[in-house]
Formats: structure tokens, sequence, C-alpha cells
């Protein structure tokens, strides 16, 4: 397929249909469907996609009913996973980063879970706060020294309140309830804390919104611990009906160093979403998961994983040497080109840092394509949902670029499909990232390439 197929491809796909489907039987893409649905809504996420893009993959290339081996190498919360044990189909995963790593684990694991046992671990956690036990003596556990933020995380009141249920969940739970506990906290602290997300990470003062003085904390954790309740016994009676589920297995590691973790040839369906090339820094913006749960306990903890993510960020490569493009792409080499000429007065922090970031996440595109291929049973599919992005001004059709390297690599590309447009103002388009002259009519989408092995 050549870059006007894929072009045509793309543009060709629009329309939709019940629940956001198309003809070719690709669904609405955004995340923010999964806050309704039962297991997807244990906790929130910025990225990924959506549970019912999923099952309408998965859906299609089950013919017959057949159960499938399914692959996410960037599994976020666990999306992928939780909709191909619903749907009678095997699944791994991967995930470098630990606190999402935890919400997948939880989330896949929903089939194994006693209802019975949660709920009297539910009960025994409503009983022991009914008793207020911070007001009598203090709580055993103390803040995660390494977590330094700009303005207190917490507070007072609910940093007490919260330190208290961090000793509940140390003191009285293990395995799985413990991970469910943990994942309950981890899910909601944002809520009653003096940050927020707009989309990232940052205190509420600096959104405009006051601190929160004080909350029922115990009382926010068991009011989600209850709909976790409520969607495993859904779950689980739905997988009963249905004749039974599939199982999943989940790697916290990353996939691009540890992918022979998965047999060659084993794929049926490669279903996931990789970091965009948009800078988010997905680390960073779960630091008070990271280290009130108890996942990390360093910022060099969170450095290693910044340097093993895919794409990596700007930061960690904006100052080094120039970094060469490694798929044979001559306009994408071009583009490139023209980035790193921009702004170049400002040196690590313009178009030269800027393009050591383009071509370190391009070069890994190349990387994840050559480890998936093999992978793969021939015929196999894999749906890849990126992002475009505007670096410094320029835009760059990511979804598109990447099309055309995993055809370099090996895999026949069946098209490219605009999922989602999303909205873009000033803010984004004119961010440290994007600052210059921006395209007219810039728009920010959702793409998904379609690959198979031949």
């Amino acid at each position: 397929m050549d870059n006007q197929d894929i072009i045509a491809s793309r543009e060709g796909s629009a329309g939709g249909g019940e629940g956001g489907a198309r003809k070719d039987g690709i669904r609405d893409t955004a995340f923010s469907e999964n806050r309704k649905r039962g297991v997807h809504r244990w906790t929130p996420w910025i990225a990924g996609f959506s549970g019912a893009f999923v099952n309408g993959v998965l859906e299609r290339e089950s013919r017959n009913g057949d159960a499938l081996r399914v692959l996410d190498p960037f599994a976020g919360v666990g999306t992928t996973l939780v909709e191909a044990v619903a749907g009678g189909h095997d699944a791994v995963g991967f995930e470098i980063n630990p606190y999402a790593a935890l919400a997948c684990e939880a989330k896949a694991g929903v089939l194994g879970y006693d209802a019975g046992a949660l709920a009297d671990a539910i009960a025994l956690f409503r009983a022991w706060a009914d008793d207020a036990p911070w007001l009598s003596a203090p709580p055993a556990a103390s803040p995660p020294a390494a977590f330094v933020s700009r303005a207190p995380f917490f507070s007072p009141d609910i940093e007490l309140q919260t330190l208290a249920c961090v000793d509940f969940i140390r003191e009285r739970t293990s395995g799985w309830i413990r991970r469910l506990f943990n994942l309950a906290l981890g899910s909601v602290m944002v809520g009653f804390s003096n940050y927020s997300y707009e989309p990232s990470l940052g205190t509420r003062a600096g959104a405009g919104k006051p601190n929160i003085e004080s909350a029922d904390v115990a009382g926010i954790i068991e009011r989600k611990l209850r709909d976790m309740l409520a969607d495993i016994a859904e779950f689980q009676a739905d997988a009963a009906r249905n004749g039974g589920a599939g199982e999943a297995v989940v790697h916290a590691a990353s996939y691009m160093e540890c992918s022979g973790r998965v047999a060659r040839g084993s794929v049926d369906v490669v279903v996931t979403s990789p970091p965009y090339m948009n800078n988010y820094h997905y680390i960073r913006n779960t630091r008070p998961q990271l280290y009130w749960l108890g996942l990390a306990s360093a910022p060099s903890e969170l450095k290693e994983i910044e340097r093993g993510s895919f794409g990596r960020f700007w930061q960690t490569v904006r100052a080094g040497a120039e970094v060469e493009l490694t798929p044979d792409l001559p306009d994408l080499r071009e583009r490139i080109g023209e980035l790193r000429s921009r702004n170049a007065e400002k040196g690590a922090y313009g178009g030269p840092g800027w393009a050591n970031y383009a071509a370190t996440y391009f070069n890994d595109c190349r990387r994840f394509c050559r480890i998936t291929l093999p992978l793969m049973k021939r015929g196999g599919a894999a749906m890849v949902v990126i992002g475009n992005s505007i670096l410094q001004g320029l835009e760059f059709p990511t979804d598109k670029l990447f099309a055309e390297i995993a055809a370099l690599e090996g895999f026949d590309v069946v098209g490219v499909r605009e999922t989602r447009v999303k909205r873009v103002g000033n803010s984004v388009v004119n961010s440290s990232a994007r600052v210059g002259k921006a395209p007219k009519r810039a728009r920010l989408y959702e793409a998904a390439v379609e690959l198979r092995r031949p």
C-alpha cells in the first residue's frame, strides 16, 4: 500500500453506527467511554482506548467464535486484557509503569476473585473506619520521603486519614485483596488531594480551585471498593452465562526489553496504543500513586522507567548528541531536519532538542515493528492506535509515518483510519513542545493503524 492509498483509507473511513462503529467494525477509541463500564471504570487513565473499540476488533478477528491469543505491548490499565478475558480469549500484556501495571493486573484477574472474601474485607474496613483510630493514636505509616511536591499534596486532616488507611491495607490485607485495596486508594487519592489533572497533574490553586481541607477518606475508598465488588460479581456472572472466559498474564516490564517472554508465532491479534509523540509524562503524572502505594521509593527509579519507555521523553534525549533517524524514510528525515532548524538558537530547548525526541520516537517505532512481527502468526492482525503531533509548530502525521515504517519492516498495511478528532486550542498548539507558527487548521486526532503479518 503506497502513501496515497494509506491516506485514502484514512480519509474514507468516516461514518458511524451503533456504539460508534464504522462499516469496518472499528469503534470510537475515546477512553472516556470506559468510565461507565464495569471493571474498566476502576481507575481513570488519560491514555488508551475504549473497551468497545477493543471488543469490536476482537469480535471481527474471532471467526466462528474461535479463541484468540491476544497481545498488548503497552497494556496501560488493562483495557485490552479485560476485553480479551471477557470474550473468552487468552491475553498477555506488558506495562512499564508500576501503577498502571498494578491496575492492569488487578482488573485482568477479575475471574479469580472470591466476591464473598472481598465483601468481608470491605465490612472489616468499614468497622475499622467507624472507630476512627487515627484520632486516638498516630498512624505507623509516614508520608513517602521521596515524594516532593510544590505545595502540600494533602491537607493535614486528609493526610492523617490517608496514612491510617495505608496502615490498614498493610496490616490487615494480603494477596489480591491488598491489590484491590491499593488500587482503590490510588484511583481516588488525587480527588481528595490539593492537586488535580488538567490534564497534567498540577496544583488545584494553579487551576483556580480551592484546596480540599477535609474529606471522608475511608468512605471514599469504601465506595470505590463496593463499585469494584459489584463489577466482579457481574463480570463473573456474565462469564458463567457465556460458558467461561480467557486468562491473562501481565508483565510489569518493558515490552521493548522483555518481548522474549512471548513465544514466536503465537499471537493472533495485537491491540495496543503506544505512548504518543506528545511528550506527555505518564510517569510524572502517576508520582502520587507510585510513592504512596510503595511502588517507587526514589527518583532514580522513576528515571530508570523514563529511560526505558517507548519514545522516551524530551527531557531524556534533548541535550545529547544528535540522534540519527534509522527508518529509511526520506520525507520523515527531511521533516526532522526542518524541525531541527526551528528555534535553533535555543539549543536543546528549541528545534534541535525536539528533533532528537522525534528521531528517538520513530526509531522506537521501527524497533517495535521488528520485535512484534515474528511474534505473530501468519495472517495475524495488529491494530495500533496512535495520535499525530505538533512540535515547534510543525505537524507530524504519526499515524501515516508509523504505517510506512511498518511496511518497511515487513507488515502488510491494511489501512489507517481516523477514529477521533480531539479539540485543539492555543494552549495546545502554542505549548512549549508545539510553539511556533502552527498550521492554520491545526488538528490533533487519533487513528487506528491496521497491519497484518503476511
